[in-house]
């Protein structure tokens, strides 16, 4: 009977009322209910998946245990034992598998605890539980069970068990701690944000602490923690630790609105007067910023925040308002993560149909172009994001405002359609009522217009960012944005589908053909996606609305892809560039998809497979024609993409026979090609290789004749890779998949050009064919048992390569490749053991220099072989138990006579140890070494690897003869490597730290580096002053052992400054000071200059140590070292140790520590000392000279006014005193820091120490007159910022010629910063500029700078257009000062430089020249002559400018434009916005707007002409050239310019290109830019 109530506990229909009703009537003595119990907590402790509701059953059976009238059942629920194993279960089951159901269980504990009979059982039980739950959240217990434990905590928290106070207390007695409540809570919270660490406790532990900051802390007294506490818990964990910014807004922000929605508010305000985000002079985002923006983010979400503009509402839950202007300053703040923020919290909302204010469009209006053109993809993919919840909530919120109008209206007319005659009391409220109606539809519809406006400027801002001249930042973002449109769906209103409606709106003649021109684009994601935005509007997949608005193009869309296709097709013919044939390959697709008729989609494979058949027969008659006038590569790439839509498809069996014919012609194509050009890339160098016969042919070099073998094996791989994977798809009926005779004839040749290829591109590609047919080999089994499978076929070629192909790449070309490729199929046969141990065995041969020529060495493939499969992320799993063995078999390939192989063993024993640490290590951790605390690799897991570390030492130690050196370092780098980044295994310390300690005393000096290196991972620990000292008395009379070990201390002292700063108190420093001391006194200092130089570099190192903060109070600061570097070096000559000596990096030493000696000196002296020590350098040895001022900066020198204008004297007379290079650009670039630094100090009286004006010009003068070279022109530039910034503050520079100074600063600022230039050029441009404005007291806007001024203006807005993301962030910060010093990221500051501009200059006749300059682009004249008269004679016709625009380039390899970041129109758009707003000419007849006009109607007459004379232009037309579009954007914009200041002629002019451009279906962006004409 019981074990038939056993076996129904685990079901479905068990009743936990049944089961306590039947026990009831039991006898008590059998005691069932705990056999009931058990069981029910063994079926509830399975994962979900299989317990179904079992929790919920066993909660259900203690519950009814509770109430049953069975004493023996009631003291059960009731027993503490019970209680307990429940709590047990939880904590256990909860953290690793947990059920919603589980808190059932802390239910029934809280009411246990509440309701026991026993009240001393329910608190013991309390207590208990609280203090193992406090105990494991602190980490006082060692019980893993965490989230379980912040959860149940929480649980008695909000059930009022336990009060908030009394968990303080339990929390003070587990830690026995002292009773001060503030350093109680502090550490306990802290004990708690720790936790958030972890993503999944994160949102638990957030629970907690909104728990801890809301409850009050006693049940009797109003005593709970305020917003300040709150703050300073937050502030704190945020200092520790960025990252929980997340965690603290998702789960400590959203539910503390929700759970204190009052004292979050004023935590709100609290947070907005801590942060300086929004103030002037801010400098980034401190913790209190990002919390304010995070506090924000929150309550938008949760609509306790509302949007700037909106009028409070009666009943609204929003209680605080962003205010427009403080928002704004968000959101083109430099910072990233402030202004990701700032979008977030504009677009988010609680409700996705509240419409958004008048202000929060505006403001989406001007700031979103700024957020899709960011160069951060992380910033780029958050505002997509953004955007995407944007549509959703105006689609959502259009429909609303849609229907309540409806309502409304049909409210309004059923009232005035009712014919009864109310009271003239009841007339009146009906009246006011149906006004107020009124009313509220008048509000409606304009808030529904509102939205309509912005929905369709949204529209054309994303079709205007598909511009030919647009980044590619803003065309990948636009895509993606216009991707959600086209494929979003939304709720129709009256049959009406709003994403239709938004839809139909994008998508016309204009989007059409700006889609398929960027299906041509450089870049592989922007066709891509453009491809997939056409794909998805295919007349299959599309409403007939849809197929209307695609229908009015002119012609039929198929047609335009037709001819689309042609297009493409001829440019890519003509080009043969990569991004050209994709193209062309993706619209071949497009065609396929968009036809309706299965024939007519079949017979355009056929088609472009007849093209490709013709060009193969021109390739194997005469190579070099095809190669220049017929690449196949587009065809190869075209039948992919089309066999990627035809294998998704289903056929009837008439259409599989005609593809099969397709798909074994397509095959032979691929054989074909692979015979027309395996000469060209099975060469042994086939980068450089052209066959004889190809020599004398015309306009062929290498490069063409590679890059069309190449192209051709890639895509024709790709496309055999497309065939064999659909066999995946198995026979399924009506599905295109390969034969048996088609997927062995792939297999064999790819199998057959990865044996032979040596073209590294090539090979990759085709590896990933052959792997891919070894992994599809299974899908075409054997008839029998007894033959060889293609796998085994393979196999055996492949060992055939090993043994006998000659090793003439050290990397084996494809045959590691075949290896892997057959092992990734994980068959059964060959099996992978017996693929690693004939590898192994093939390596382990061996080999003789006098028995073999270095060509046929299996060993090397070997090697090679073993290696890929340990790199492989898919295999290297599966060979981790060879791990060990493998490394034996590396460290005897070390010993082999052959270079090759050791070579090759070399190559293996590093990637073997990539495979024990792994690749997620940073650089700089690797170099950095073992912490000493850290377990980088398990050495019980790898059991042999101790003693082959052990093995591999002494076989260094065992070298000889004429190879020793070499052999040394090829055995012992790799070994020294391991134990550096891992520490030691324990069991073989001892004998590791003697060996190693043995290599101090190498005679190669990089051994000894490598080993004193890995010798610290031992000392990483207390006493280690006493293993220094041990190691010193070995040494005995070596001097390489002593160089080794003073590398060792020197190592060491860095490491433990890193890692253990404790190891490094005064006990320790004096220490060693004795130690140096007693090397001084015995005279072993002096023993060779390589010991003196370590000697020096680590009493500097002492010396540049704080020890202070590791000292007690009362013990006072440690001698710095002054004396025991004069007794080190009494003996020599102090003069001596500058000039040459017997070593340079001895005298580099001195050099720097007599200058670190000078600089503790005091200001006038250590300045004299300085000097001289740095001429005396000059004279000597520049190498010294160079290092002693490159340390300079890094030493800290006296912050005393004298110090520094010493150090500025001593770099210019350096700058002066010598004619080379090198020393002069590192003065120069020093002085130019420290000049800022001086500079900007505002609190101290710099004047009197810097140069004067006369000191300049003597620099400047001095530059002039001496040898240059580009690196030193960069640092004089740099130079130049804070030396104009002198001149211009300094009080001699009131006369005549300062206006003429600055503009030829300006002048070489612009000539610097041009797009042209290297990027150290412009770099040193935009750090003057940054530098002189920053020093410079800019006034208020109102009050401009001089005119002169204006040339370094104009190159500051050319920096904030620059290429680099780095520059263009310096230019930012440059335009500060020139904005209030408000930070602004870069496109909005070049907006508000040109306002100041427009404010400053407008009434300028030098402005307005420039302003007509820019408009068409000229920007070489910005550099004019010292009255400031601007040359408008050189402008290049508009004329010549299309022409040159219109050439056609074919080249292979296309010159990348210097700077892709700028926008041409956008910058004619700018420059005619500001033309527009100057202020009239004070003269009738100017020469600027007659100048301009002339040149705008030129240009005009020769588009207008162009038009006519080309006929249809349309896609990859003339205008589809950046180029072209370019210049006649400029034409175009420039002239509606001129055009509304009532130029008739040029007014004329547009009409008529505008009604030429209609005909000849110019591009529909540069007809909207002729909007407004009739105005």
């Amino acid at each position: 009977m019981e074990a038939s109530i056993l076996a129904g506990v685990g079901k479905t229909d068990f009743n936990p009322k049944h089961a306590v009703s039947w026990l009831e009537e039991q006898p008590d003595e059998l005691q069932l209910w705990q056999a009931v119990f058990e069981e029910l907590i063994l079926c509830a402790s399975k994962p979900k998946q299989s317990s179904g509701n079992t929790c919920g059953k066993l909660y259900g059976f203690v519950e009814q245990c509770s109430k049953s009238f069975k004493p023996a059942l009631r003291n059960f629920a009731f027993a503490e034992s019970t209680a307990l194993r429940l709590f047990d279960f939880f904590m256990e089951w909860n953290e690793q598998d947990s059920h919603r159901s589980m808190r059932l269980v802390l239910d029934f504990l809280a009411y246990f605890i509440s309701n026991n009979p026993t009240a001393d059982v329910g608190v013991s039980v309390r207590n208990t539980i609280l203090n193992n739950t406090i105990s494991t959240i602190t980490q006082k217990s060692s019980r893993p069970s965490v989230k379980s434990a912040i959860a149940a905590l929480d649980h008695f928290i909000q059930k009022k068990l336990v009060e908030l106070y009394g968990v303080l207390e339990i929390y003070k007695e587990i830690n026995n701690l002292p009773s001060d409540d503030i350093t109680l809570w502090d550490t306990f919270v802290a004990k708690i944000f720790a936790w958030m660490e972890l993503h999944h406790i994160c949102s638990v532990a957030g629970k907690l602490l909104v728990t801890i900051f809301t409850n009050f802390w006693f049940e009797d007294k109003d005593v709970k923690h305020n917003p300040e506490s709150w703050h300073g818990f937050i502030y704190k964990a945020l200092q520790t630790n960025p990252d929980y910014l997340e965690p603290i807004k998702l789960y400590i922000f959203v539910p503390l609105f929700k759970a204190d929605r009052t004292s979050s508010l004023i935590y709100l305000q609290n947070l907005f007067t801590l942060q300086t985000l929004t103030s002037h002079g801010s400098n980034g985002l401190d913790p209190n910023s990002m919390l304010w923006l995070a506090m924000l983010e929150a309550g938008k979400k949760v609509g306790v925040v509302d949007e700037p503009g909106r009028q409070p509402e009666q009943n609204s839950q929003s209680a605080s308002q962003l205010q427009t202007d403080i928002l704004e300053s968000v959101l083109c703040h430099d910072s990233f993560e402030a202004r990701s923020s700032a979008v977030s919290i504009l677009i988010a909302s609680s409700s996705t149909t509240k419409p958004y204010t008048t202000e929060a469009l505006e403001l989406l209006k001007k700031h979103l172009p700024s957020f899709y053109e960011d160069s951060d993809p992380k910033m780029r993919y958050d505002v997509l994001g953004h955007s995407r919840n944007m549509i959703k909530r105006i689609q959502c919120t259009i429909e609303s405002l849609r229907r309540e109008v409806e309502r409304l209206s049909k409210k309004i007319n059923k009232t005035g359609a009712s014919k009864a005659v109310p009271k003239v009391s009841s007339r009146i409220k009906e009246s006011q009522l149906q006004k107020h109606q009124e009313d509220a539809i008048v509000e409606l519809r304009a808030t529904l217009q509102r939205h309509e406006d912005f929905v369709s400027w949204y529209v054309g801002f994303l079709k205007d960012e598909l511009s030919p001249t647009t980044s590619y930042q803003r065309h990948i973002t636009a895509l993606k944005a216009m991707a959600y449109i086209i494929q979003s769906t939304a709720p129709q209103v009256n049959g009406a589908d709003i994403s239709s409606e938004l839809r139909n709106l994008l998508v016309d003649t204009t989007w059409f053909r700006s889609i398929l021109d960027l299906i041509m684009d450089p870049f592989d994601d922007v066709r891509e996606t453009a491809a997939s935005l056409v794909m998805s509007l295919s007349l299959q997949n599309r409403d007939s609305g849809l197929q209307k608005q695609i229908g009015e193009l002119g012609r039929t869309p198929i047609e335009e892809l037709r001819s689309f296709c042609r297009k493409a097709d001829e440019l890519a013919r003509r080009t043969a560039r990569a991004d050209h044939s994709d193209g062309a390959a993706r619209s071949s697709e497009l065609l396929y998809r968009w036809s309706t008729d299965t024939e007519k989609q079949i017979s355009i494979p056929f088609e472009v497979l007849s093209n490709l058949e013709s060009k193969l027969s021109a390739a194997e008659k005469d190579l070099a024609t095809a190669v220049l006038q017929a690449p196949v590569h587009g065809g190869f790439a075209s039948l992919r993409y089309i066999w990627g839509s035809l294998s998704s498809a289903k056929f009837s069996e008439a259409d599989l026979r005609t593809l099969a014919e397709l798909q074994d012609r397509a095959i032979v194509c691929c054989q074909r090609i692979w015979r027309a050009v395996r000469h060209v890339l099975c060469d042994d160098s086939p980068e450089g290789h052209l066959p004889e016969e190809l020599e004398e042919v015309e306009g062929l070099d290498t490069k063409d004749l590679l890059s069309y073998s190449f192209r051709a094996i890639h895509e024709s791989s790709n496309l055999m890779r497309t065939i064999a994977n659909c066999a995946r798809q198995g026979q399924g009926r009506g599905l295109l998949v390969p034969s048996r005779q088609n997927f062995e004839a792939i297999g064999r040749l790819t199998f057959d050009e990865l044996s032979n290829l040596r073209h590294r591109g090539a090979f990759t590609t085709v590896s990933q064919t052959f792997t891919s047919c070894c992994q599809l080999v299974k899908y075409f089994p054997l008839e029998s048992n007894d033959g060889s499978s293609l796998l085994d076929e393979w196999y055996t070629g492949a060992l055939a390569c090993i043994n006998t192909q000659a090793s003439t790449t050290r990397r084996s070309a494809g045959i590691p490749a075949l290896i892997v490729g057959i092992l990734s199929s994980n068959a059964e046969r060959p099996s992978f053991e017996d693929v690693i141990h004939n590898l192994q065995d093939i390596g382990r041969q061996p080999a003789l220099v006098s028995e073999t020529d270095g060509s046929n060495l299996p060993q090397v493939h070997a090697l090679n072989c073993i290696k890929d499969i340990f790199k492989s992320s898919f295999l290297s799993k599966r060979a981790e138990p060879y791990l060990t063995d493998c490394l034996q078999l590396a460290a005897d390939s070390l010993k082999s006579e052959v270079w090759a192989i050791r070579n090759c063993g070399l190559l293996l024993l590093r990637s073997l140890i990539d495979c024990l640490f792994g690749t997620s290590e940073s650089k700089s951790s690797i170099e950095a070494g073992w912490d000493g605390r850290t377990t980088k690799i398990s050495y019980h897991k790898f059991k042999a690897l101790p003693a082959l570390l052990v093995s591999l030492l002494e076989m260094g130690q065992q070298s000889t003869g004429v190879l020793i050196g070499s052999q040394t370092a090829e055995s012992v780098f790799p070994a020294l490597d391991i134990i550096r980044r891992a520490g030691p295994p324990e069991e073989v310390r001892d004998k590791l730290y003697d060996i190693i300690a043995w290599y101090l005393g190498s005679r190669i000096w990089h051994v000894r580096e490598i080993a004193s290196r890995t010798l610290c991972s031992f000392l990483l620990k207390p006493g280690w002053t006493e293993s220094i000292s041990n190691l010193l008395e070995s040494c005995g009379s070596s001097a390489n052992k002593l160089h080794g070990t003073l590398l060792t201390l020197k190592f060491l002292l860095e490491r433990l400054a890193d890692v253990m700063p404790d190891q490094l108190s005064s006990r320790e420093v004096r220490a060693v000071k004795t130690l140096l001391e007693s090397l001084v006194r015995d005279g072993r200092v002096n023993t060779c200059p390589e010991v003196r130089v370590v000697c020096v570099d680590v009493i500097g190192f002492l010396t540049r140590l704080d020890l202070s903060e590791n000292l007690p109070s009362a013990e006072p600061a440690i001698d710095p070292f002054e004396n025991l570097m004069s007794k080190a070096f009494a003996s020599s000559d102090q003069s001596a140790m500058i000039g040459v000596g017997p070593s340079a990096l001895l005298d580099i030493a001195l050099g720097q520590a007599v200058t670190q000696q000078a600089l503790r000196q005091s200001s006038t002296e250590g300045g004299d000392i300085l000097a001289q020590i740095l001429m005396a350098s000059l004279k000597g040895d520049i190498n010294v000279a160079c290092s002693i001022l490159e340390t300079l900066p890094t030493l800290k020198p006296s912050q005393s006014k004298e110090m520094r204008a010493s150090l500025v004297n001593a770099y210019i007379r350096v700058s002066l005193g010598t004619d080379a290079t090198e020393p002069r650009i590192i003065a120069y670039r020093n002085l130019a820091d420290l000049l800022d630094d001086m500079m900007r100090d505002t609190q101290a009286k710099w004047y009197k120490y810097l140069p004067s004006n006369t000191t300049i010009n003597l620099l400047s003068e001095d530059y002039r007159r001496k040898p240059s070279n580009p690196s030193l022109c960069d640092a004089f530039v740099r130079l130049t910022g804070p030396m104009m910034a002198i001149f211009s503050r300094s009080e001699e520079s009131g006369y005549p010629g300062k206006e003429c100074e600055i503009r030829r600063w300006g002048a070489m600022i612009h000539d610097a910063g041009m797009a042209d230039r290297a990027f150290g050029s412009r770099k040193a441009a935009v750090d003057a500029m940054q530098s002189f404005c920053t020093i410079i007291r800019f006034g208020r806007s109102d009050s401009p700078l001089d005119v002169a001024h204006l040339p370094w203006l104009l190159a500051l807005y050319d920096a904030l257009n620059d290429d680099d993301d780095e520059i263009r962030s310096i230019a930012a910060q440059a335009a500060a000062p020139l904005h209030s010093n408000q930070p602004l990221v870069s496109i909005e500051a070049g907006h508000r430089l040109l306002r100041l501009l427009l404010l400053w200059y407008g009434e300028i006749d030098e402005f307005r020249a420039r302003v007509a300059c820019r408009m068409i682009g000229y920007t070489s004249n910005d550099a004019p002559g010292n009255d400031g008269a601007v040359s408008l004679s050189n402008w290049i016709p508009a004329t010549t400018q299309i022409s040159e625009a219109m050439r056609f380039d074919d080249s292979l390899f296309v010159i990348e434009e210097p700077n892709l970041y700028i926008d041409e129109v956008r910058e004619a758009r700018r420059w005619s916005e500001v033309y527009s707003s100057l202020p009239p000419s004070p003269s009738p007849s100017s020469l600027v707007e007659a100048t301009l006009s002339s040149w705008i109607l030129s240009g005009l007459q020769t588009l207008v002409d162009l038009a006519e004379r080309e006929g249809r232009d349309g896609p990859l037309g003339p205008m589809s050239k950046p180029e072209v579009f370019a210049i006649s954007a400029r034409i175009l914009v420039g002239g509606v310019a001129l055009a509304k200041k009532r130029d008739v002629e040029v007014r004329r002019e547009l009409g008529k290109f505008r009604d030429a451009g209609r005909k000849a279906e110019v591009h529909g962006l540069l007809l909207g830019m002729c909007n407004g004409l009739d105005a």
